[in-house]
């Protein structure tokens, strides 16, 4: 593997947690020379991984209290921005959650959804205890 920067976070799953990862979403996206329209990529990334652990907050721990690992790795062949998300909380089956009715209005049920149409690839791996997620933005 060809790292050029990459960031580990063992965060409390909390939702307050969110606000040092966007910063260090943003602050590893700085540091990238030439990014073209770095801020729209900046949130379109920061939503999908917010997106995420609100979800893995929401219903992975929503029984029990957890943690929530992430790795944010910059690789540059090719030029892409990888975060690798690690829960230990109760997995889910992903073909069983419905698209949201984009015709109606609704308050919740659109974060798959986002994350799905803002990275480049969303992998996840269900697994009892042993949940990963795995984003990826193009940064070419």
């Amino acid at each position: 593997m060809n790292h050029t920067n990459t960031v580990e976070l063992n965060l409390p799953a909390r939702l307050q947690s969110l606000s040092v990862l966007e910063a260090c979403i943003t602050a590893l996206l700085g540091q990238e020379l030439d990014l073209s329209d770095r801020e729209a990529r900046t949130f379109e990334v920061v939503l999908a991984v917010h997106e995420t652990c609100t979800n893995i907050i929401e219903h992975a721990y929503r029984n029990f209290p957890g943690r929530v690992q992430l790795a944010l790795t910059i690789f540059d062949q090719p030029r892409r921005l990888v975060v690798d998300i690690h829960d230990t909380g109760e997995p889910f089956d992903l073909s069983e959650v419905q698209p949201p009715n984009l015709d109606e209005a609704q308050t919740r049920g659109y974060g798959l959804f986002l994350i799905h149409h803002l990275m480049d690839e969303v992998n996840y791996q269900p697994e009892r205890g042993n949940n990963r997620w795995r984003l990826v933005k193009r940064l070419e």
